[in-house]
């Protein structure tokens, strides 16, 4: 059995709070918990919760909830009692996955004024079924990266692996792109075309297993890239594609969100 992670402990310790917070006096008690009333009232906000996402109201949904319900009140209690909030760094832990749950529930009513249509999504899939047709998107290759601050730091990357360097080591231990170095440095199956020029000439020329002769500078920083498997690449389906493209626009609308916020908000430096 999978062990839950910390941030679920974390949302289920926020859902404890708000729990107790409920009014209680205008409803009828269904349970007590060590004194501590369940409503009936509490019960019901639970299940609009879920008729609200799609669920049946039924005997079997109130039982699971009501249960449900026992078991956030004892945690809660619990965390009281031993003090736990009040532990370690967990006070800073409920603080971000609070305010993760607010960036969640702002996103969302953003995505509820700009939907993601069907048409966006097919004139998505239109763009990539063109793009497919560049003859240097007639393969597409699983790649893994390195990315130094500087060249020298590139060369030496570059120099130990030609000395027989484990890449996925030099990743995990050089690399500054922290999301891709905690994997070996692996981005994934990738075409030619979605990466930045002149990354995209240089992997067309990489055999299965090769790596770039010498480091390549993107923007600021220096690239050392290895081509760890290469594949015809297969235009699927508009109905294969449709969740991954939906996926990428709900990404980038939630890109957009931020940007159009941040244009209105005004940062300043504190006082040193």
């Amino acid at each position: 059995m999978k062990t839950p992670s910390i941030k679920y402990f974390i949302y289920l310790s926020l859902a404890c709070l708000a729990s107790v917070a409920v009014a209680q006096s205008s409803n009828s008690v269904l349970v007590t918990v060590n004194g501590v009333k369940i409503t009936s009232g509490q019960l019901d906000q639970f299940i609009s919760l879920a008729m609200a996402q799609g669920a049946q109201d039924n005997k079997e949904l109130r039982e699971n909830f009501l249960n449900d319900l026992v078991v956030r009140e004892a945690i809660a209690q619990d965390v009281r009692k031993t003090g736990l909030l009040s532990k370690g760094n967990n006070a800073l832990k409920l603080k971000i996955a609070e305010q993760d749950a607010i960036m969640g529930l702002w996103f969302a009513q953003y995505l509820a004024e700009h939907p993601i249509t069907e048409a966006e999504v097919r004139a998505e899939y239109e763009k990539q079924v063109a793009v497919s047709k560049d003859p240097r998107n007639a393969k597409e290759y699983q790649i893994s990266q390195i990315v130094l601050s500087n060249e020298a730091e590139a060369q030496q990357v570059t120099s130990e692996l030609k000395r027989g360097a484990s890449f996925d080591k030099l990743a995990k231990d050089k690399s500054i792109d922290k999301a891709t170095a905690q994997n070996g440095g692996s981005v994934g199956w990738i075409l030619p075309s979605q990466l930045s020029s002149p990354m995209n000439d240089l992997v067309v020329g990489l055999g299965k297993g090769d790596v770039i002769s010498k480091p390549v500078q993107v923007g600021s920083v220096w690239y050392v890239v290895k081509a760890n498997d290469i594949k015809p690449f297969v235009m699927p389906s508009f109905d294969q594609a449709k969740v991954n493209l939906s996926q990428a626009l709900l990404q980038k609308e939630r890109r957009d969100a931020i940007q159009s916020l941040m244009k209105s908000v005004k940062v300043t430096p504190g006082v040193q």
